[in-house]
């Protein structure tokens, strides 16, 4: 006897912890606010989801008459009067729906007694549901387990009914990413949770798990719970989290900041494993800037195994030589390696930048025209271009092959450069003997007000001579060529004709002088002529 009644007791209490299956309308949590709201005349309707509201009629008293529709079919009608309401449960979809009257407009005519066109506002409200605020806070949102308690999470989850229903038989869940659980739970179910309720925080701690990549883990608590009508209703809330790698090769590279143009300047590259855990064979890759010349013998690869916590001091040392001014950046040294993962993993120092300062002078030598006759002249320039930072006095140098001459012009040149300033100059030559001349470098010295010297060259430019005499007689002697038969045995008379014609319409080079210089003499007889 005292079995069976522990048996019913207990099955009340559970039953007692459910929600009611057959609720009624006075059970119902109504939204604060209204869904939908609209004007309706006589025989106006308002549709809000499936359902369709209409204004069937008006009478004298005040009433209007309020069907709710679904499906073509009037499921709830009544006459109402302001602030009274309509409400539809319907059992087979589960939605609960009210529509209150918020005024009555009849429009009555004093002289007739009849309305004219009557109106009437509505609201129209859904059943209330529950909705979860969650909020996850943890100490810090970066973990580093190389660090002795830098590895333990402590979340603070807190939890608010922000919805407008009460909440039944909530479970709370919390994703710990496969991390270690240290403290609390990763379950938690809760009875009821009124509107508005906001409940205990719940506090939870894990160990971060190990990688030998930098990770982020989304860190996820999920809330699932039902509502009158035991619809589930879940919500959930990510925050992510940075987990440092196990093991992180940090990589220096050193160099001065600012050097001159003139100096040498010392690299220095140190590895340091930054981890809890040993590195095997790691390949460290160095490279330098293709505006330094490497004044020393040395690799630009090594392999090499850390220690935990194991330094490789200088493990790249040498000195480089700057080729041109400005800021230049230095290639990152990088080193890799392959983990328990089976994953390579790679680390990279910072590529540090180098103001180099100095003149840079760049000299360029043209000829225009490019190509001319005998004896004709062209202009030899000479562009002087400081692409430094730093003023310098230059002076050129010019040579000239034996079959050239000197015209006119500039053959030297001797000014202080600004940095980043160019200037030119220039000279006439001439040349009687034909082929390609082959202009001499010029030659710059230089020096700035540091004593920083040096010399430059500049490219050597062609200067074609072509005899137009010598081009036209083998152009004709082509046009010749290729004019005359390929055999010349068994020509036909056809053939011999048009070369015949050919030779009689060419004229032969001074031709036309011969005959203006015939004419000249004859005109110069007569006038003598008439003059005795």
């Amino acid at each position: 006897m005292l079995k069976k009644s522990l048996i019913c007791l207990l099955l009340s209490m559970y039953l007692l912890c459910l929600p009611a299956l057959a609720y009624t309308v006075d059970d119902i949590e109504w939204k604060d606010g209204a869904d939908k709201t609209g004007t309706l005349a006589w025989g106006g309707t308002l549709t809000i989801d499936s359902y369709v509201i209409k204004a069937e009629d008006f009478n004298a008293e005040g009433f209007v008459s309020i069907s709710i529709s679904r499906n073509n079919q009037v499921k709830a009608i009544s006459p109402l009067r302001v602030g009274e309401t309509l409400t539809y449960r319907d059992t087979d979809s589960g939605n609960d729906i009210k529509v209150v009257v918020d005024s009555v407009t009849l429009n009555i005519d004093s002289w007739t007694g009849n309305m004219k066109d009557p109106k009437t506002a509505v609201k129209v409200y859904k059943r209330a549901y529950p909705k979860m605020k969650i909020d996850i806070s943890t100490d810090k949102d970066t973990y580093d387990p190389r660090y002795t308690g830098s590895s333990i999470i402590t979340a603070t989850i807190n939890i608010k009914n922000e919805g407008d229903a009460k909440a039944y038989n909530m479970d709370v869940e919390i994703d710990s990413c496969g991390m270690e659980q240290t403290s609390g739970k990763i379950k938690y179910s809760f009875n009821d949770v009124e509107e508005d309720e906001v409940l205990e925080p719940i506090v939870v701690k894990f160990k971060a798990s190990e990688y030998w990549d930098q990770t982020k883990i989304d860190f996820k608590v999920t809330t699932k719970s039902k509502d009158i009508n035991n619809q589930i209703h879940s919500h959930d809330k990510i925050k992510t989290l940075t987990i440092e790698p196990v093991v992180e090769l940090i990589i220096t590279k050193t160099i001065a900041k600012e050097i001159y143009m003139d100096k040498a300047v010392y690299v220095s590259v140190s590895v340091y494993n930054k981890g809890i855990y040993s590195v095997s064979s790691a390949t460290v890759t160095d490279s330098i800037s293709e505006y330094f010349e490497l004044q020393d013998n040395t690799n630009q690869e090594t392999t090499v195994s850390f220690s935990q916590g194991e330094t490789k001091a200088d493990l790249f040392k040498y000195t480089l030589k700057p080729t041109k001014t400005g800021e230049i950046t230095i290639p990152a040294t990088t080193a890799t390696f392959t983990g328990p993962d089976g994953k390579v993993h790679t680390f990279k120092s910072e590529a540090p930048k180098v103001k180099v300062n100095g003149p840079n002078i760049v000299l360029t030598k043209t000829i225009s025209p490019s190509s001319v006759s005998p004896g004709k002249e062209a202009t030899v320039t000479i562009t002087v271009h400081n692409q430094g930072n730093k003023d310098a006095s230059v002076t050129t140098a010019e040579s000239m092959p034996s079959s050239v001459s000197f015209v006119s012009g500039n053959l030297e040149f001797k000014e202080v450069m600004k940095g980043g300033k160019s200037a030119t100059y220039s000279y006439v030559i001439r040349t009687k003997e034909t082929g390609e001349v082959k202009m001499p470098a010029t030659t710059a010295t230089f020096i700035d007000m540091e004593g920083f010297k040096g010399e430059r060259i500049s490219n050597m430019p062609v200067l074609s001579v072509v005899d137009p005499e010598e081009q036209t007689s083998a152009s004709l002697s082509d046009n010749s060529q290729s004019d005359t038969p390929s055999s010349t045995s068994g020509s036909s008379s056809s053939t011999d004709n048009t070369v015949t014609n050919s030779d009689d319409t060419r004229v032969q080079p001074g031709f036309e002088g011969s005959l203006m210089i015939f004419i000249l003499i004859c005109v110069f007889a007569v006038i003598k002529r008439r003059e005795q």
